[in-house]
């Protein structure tokens, strides 16, 4: 059974068992104080080009959920797509880490944010003066339509943001596929949470904080969270490792060529009803014998979700894609 529900699904990448066997040797200093984590918060400065702080942790929702509390009070707004992940998969972990933060949704096509909705919400927000204090944006990219925001839709929202004096989140999940897209537009992102797991490592994300002013507070909260681990060391090894000689974009550019090449073998017969800009392709066709898809019914009926990741070969996406055909076929007849 070949299973495209997720990136999840998949292993790790052989350079993370490596690390994590070379990190296994003698003794370094415990709960994030070693040499690999700081090499991880050296090298991330220098990919992203602004001098940053870095929190490892085990995992996105836990990343998430601590970068929106370190900027947004118990009586704060926290605008996101209706479709975000914070929103709808991450059970009010938002809100309660935050102490009562307060997620503001929005409708957008094709999983993203239009700057005037945006606009419209916070003034909502604001003129209300009962429902919260709008304190930050998240964004999320590559999207949960498998959409990827270009560089001057984000600039536009930072804009937005900058403006009413939010702050801004991104959420990374897939953030490798994004940047494999084009996508480079970190100026006014003051923390990133830097995905990693579902491109290659075995366990573990990273918060990536920009504006180090707010790093002391996120500090406290990630050691009260239980993430700061105690041996830290074998969490930076993997991210190191992602993130040395392009690893983890390497292995995002193999998995959005995987996603662009079974639509391109399928867009004749299958409906695809989402643009494929990175490594997710989402079609109306039941899943045929043999393949588990991801079910995903807020984009219509019969619609799925298929996601290729670092180690999807060739053959494995041929080999659906005649599936696909067939079965389309079939039902037609």
């Amino acid at each position: 059974m070949k299973d495209f529900r997720s990136d999840n699904t998949l292993g790790a990448s052989p350079e993370i068992f490596d690390a994590i066997a070379r990190a296994n040797t003698g003794s370094m200093t415990s709960y994030g104080g070693d040499e690999i984590t700081e090499r991880v918060r050296v090298r991330c400065s220098e990919i992203f080009g602004r001098e940053a702080d870095v929190f490892p942790v085990l995992t996105g929702t836990a990343g998430n959920a601590l970068a929106l509390a370190a900027m947004t009070p118990p009586w704060g707004a926290i605008f996101c797509h209706e479709d975000a992940h914070i929103q709808r998969d991450e059970l009010g972990a938002a809100e309660f880490f935050s102490g009562g933060g307060k997620l503001i949704t929005m409708a957008g096509a094709d999983g993203k944010i239009h700057p005037g909705d945006l606009q419209r919400s916070i003034d909502e927000i604001r003129d209300s003066q009962k429902t919260a204090v709008p304190a930050c944006i998240s964004l999320t990219n590559a999207t949960e339509a498998g959409t990827v925001y270009t560089n001057d839709e984000v600039g536009a929202l930072i804009d937005v943001a900058r403006r009413n004096r939010l702050r801004v989140h991104l959420d990374g999940a897939r953030v490798a596929n994004a940047v494999a897209s084009g996508f480079h537009a970190f100026e006014g992102v003051d923390i990133l949470t830097l995905g990693a797991s579902k491109n290659g490592t075995l366990a573990g994300d990273c918060i990536v904080v920009f504006d180090r002013a707010l790093s002391e507070n996120l500090s406290l909260r990630w050691h009260r969270a239980g993430q700061r681990l105690s041996k830290m060391r074998f969490l930076s090894a993997q991210l190191e490792a992602y993130l040395t000689d392009d690893l983890w974009l390497r292995n995002a550019r193999h998995a959005n060529a995987m996603a662009a090449r079974l639509r391109d073998a399928i867009r004749d017969s299958v409906e695809i009803v989402r643009p494929v800009d990175a490594n997710m392709v989402f079609v109306r066709c039941p899943p045929p014998a043999g393949f588990l898809f991801g079910d995903w019914p807020i984009f219509g009926k019969d619609v799925y979700r298929i996601v290729m990741g670092f180690s999807t070969t060739e053959r494995d996406v041929d080999d659906l894609a005649r599936s696909l055909i067939l079965s389309r076929t079939q039902v037609k007849s």
